[in-house]
Formats: C-alpha cells, sequence, structure tokens
C-alpha cells in the first residue's frame, strides 16, 4: 500500500499535466496552475528536509571530531550564519544588509574561485581528448586549433591565412558547433520526455526508496 498510492498519484498528476499540451481550455490551465504552485510548495519542503539531513548528517561528525571535521563545522557555521542573515532582512535581501554583505563578499569569491579550480580540469581534459588517435579526434583537433588561434589577434596577423581563419571559425561555431549543441538538446529533451514517462507509467521507482 505504500508503495500503490504514491504511484496511483504519480500516474493520475501526471496525466493530468501533460493534459494540458492538449487541452486548450481556459479552466483546465487554471487547475494545472494550481498544481504548479502545490510542486513549488512541495519543492520549498524538500529543501527543509535537505537542510535537517544536512544537519544530521554533518553535526554528530562534528561533536565526535571525525575526519575532516573541521570543514564540515565551517560549512554548519556558513549555513547558520547565512539562515539568520536571510531572515532578519526578510524582504529587503537586494539592499544594504547583512545577507547582502555575506553573499557579495563570501559566496561569490568563493564561486569564482571554485571556477577558476575548474580551469584546470578542463585544460586537462582538453589535453587528453585532443589526442588525434582516430579521424573523430583528429577533426576535433584541428577544429580547436582553429578556433584557438582565430581567437587571438596574432592569428590574424599569420601572412596569407590570416585574413580566413576567423572566417573559417565563424562557420565552424556557427555551423557545426551549433548542429552537434542542438542534437545534444535533442536527445537531453528526448530522455527528459522517457524518464518523465516511466515515472508517470510507474516503470521508475527509485523515487519511491530502496526495496
Amino acid at each position: 500500500m505504500k508503495r500503490t498510492v504514491p504511484l496511483i498519484l504519480t500516474f493520475l498528476v501526471g496525466l493530468f499535466m501533460v493534459g494540458e499540451y492538449f487541452i486548450p481550455h481556459y479552466r483546465y490551465r487554471i487547475w494545472t496552475a494550481e498544481f504548479l504552485e502545490w510542486g513549488v510548495i512541495l519543492a520549498a519542503a524538500a529543501f527543509v528536509l535537505g537542510l535537517i539531513n544536512l544537519i544530521q548528517v554533518n553535526l554528530p561528525k562534528v561533536l565526535k571530531r571525525e575526519r575532516d571535521w573541521g570543514y564540515k563545522l565551517v560549512m554548519l557555521i556558513a549555513l547558520a550564519v547565512t539562515l539568520v542573515a536571510g531572515f532578519t532582512a526578510g524582504e529587503h535581501r537586494d539592499g544594504p544588509s547583512v545577507y547582502k554583505w555575506v553573499y557579495d563578499y563570501t559566496f561569490v569569491p568563493l564561486n569564482a574561485t571554485m571556477f577558476a579550480l575548474l580551469a584546470f580540469y578542463i585544460a586537462s581534459a582538453a589535453f587528453r581528448a585532443f589526442k588525434a588517435r582516430n579521424l573523430e579526434a583528429a577533426l576535433l583537433l584541428g577544429a580547436a586549433i582553429i578556433v584557438m588561434v582565430a581567437r587571438v589577434p596574432a592569428g590574424e596577423s599569420l601572412p596569407v591565412i590570416g585574413d580566413y581563419l576567423p572566417r573559417f571559425m565563424n562557420w565552424i561555431m556557427d555551423v557545426p558547433n551549433i548542429a552537434a549543441r542542438r542534437a545534444i538538446f535533442i536527445g537531453a529533451a528526448l530522455g527528459a520526455v522517457a524518464t518523465g514517462l516511466r515515472v508517470i507509467l510507474g516503470l521508475e521507482r527509485s523515487h519511491l526508496g530502496a526495496d
């Protein structure tokens, strides 16, 4: 019963929401908008549950001083400070407040640092990917070299080919690159539709927990 009722509810709600794309009646849109409002409420409740789970998992490790407990302590302190600052700022979080200061001078620099560190991993991955082991890798390597050379002023000053490199680079970015991106987006959309259908039909049950 604990699994049957959620599966039935998932099927009915999913089928009802899919009907929005096929039933143009305005009252139907009002009902689906109401369901979406409930979805926002449930998502907010999920954030609260995630917050509780985060504290339950990390706080005992800090109290027992397990491995890397200092990092977990810093995370919990930052969590508490951000929550208090956010609640005290209320609706004026965009104006001068402690929350705004924490966001601008703590979160934003840390976020920039994380993306700066990712640059080294991207360079390492590019070095491994741009080895011409086969025809496909050779084409990828050639396109990457053309784009990188054409992006810098030194590429445009090359004799003979300097005038053609930017045009060829623009063609690579506008035609093969966009075509590949669209193919990836279409594949991701088809995967999302297939996953949604599996959840609605009850074939995918991972959201119900382990058996």
